[in-house]
């Protein structure tokens, strides 16, 4: 039975460590493209980060970014936000991160913001993220659409030791080995792809899913296959 529907990561997936996609990904995608099916990219990155590579592709239809919380029309650059970090919860995740001495930023949908000291712009701007906006901590706790809070944190056994603190009301995912990201309960990748099977009436068995990191783990169980990096 062939694939209808194919979502596919961005970084260390269909991108190498330079964040570049190969000749070879780009034909296979639009190999995939030509032979009917519907290919789109899921990513924890912003849609001004992953646009480009979304276009390059020319895919069409909604595009999954910020781990799921918006789907974005590349064709008219038309956001939808699945859900929001409802205030209280973004008051308690940058709370408990503070406890932890962790620096943190926090995502809108097209926009970042993080306090005026925090030293991580050239890191998100390595990932063709947009500049951080300054904001103090009180206008951060004020943000009209908070999205997702990202930490910096290597991968080793605090990771658990935060989930645990940040509690079962918050969705906490490693998405990078230095990434570690907040968002509302029930928000991923897996929840967003499953909204669009619904939306096309594509059954799990016709979707592909193919990805590297935790934040793909939500994908492969509602995909017919999943394949891993």
């Amino acid at each position: 039975m062939p694939f209808r529907l194919i979502a596919i990561d961005l970084d260390g997936t269909l991108l190498n460590t330079r964040h570049q996609m190969s000749p070879a990904n780009a034909a296979a995608v639009a190999a995939c493209v030509a032979q009917g099916a519907r290919v789109l990219i899921a990513t924890g990155r912003t849609y001004a980060s992953a646009g480009p590579y979304i276009r390059a592709l020319q895919l069409a239809g909604p595009q999954i970014v910020l781990n799921g919380a918006v789907l974005v029309e590349p064709e008219t650059g038309c956001m939808y936000t699945r859900q929001l970090l409802p205030h209280d919860l973004l008051a308690h995740v940058i709370t408990v991160l503070e406890s932890q001495g962790l620096g943190y930023t926090v995502f809108g949908s097209d926009a970042i913001y993080a306090l005026p000291e925090m030293p991580y712009a050239p890191i998100l701007a390595g990932y063709g993220e947009p500049p951080l906006i300054p904001l103090s901590r009180t206008d951060l706790l004020r943000l009209p659409n908070p999205i997702k809070v990202l930490t910096f944190l290597p991968a080793g056994p605090r990771d658990a030791q935060l989930a645990a603190l940040m509690g079962t009301q918050v969705e906490a995912m490693r998405t990078a080995p230095q990434f570690f990201e907040f968002l509302s309960p029930g928000i991923n990748k897996g929840s967003a792809l499953m909204e669009l099977m619904e939306r096309y009436r594509v059954p799990r068995e016709q979707v592909l899913v193919i990805g590297d990191g935790e934040n793909d783990i939500s994908m492969f169980g509602v995909a017919g296959m999943s394949v891993a990096m």
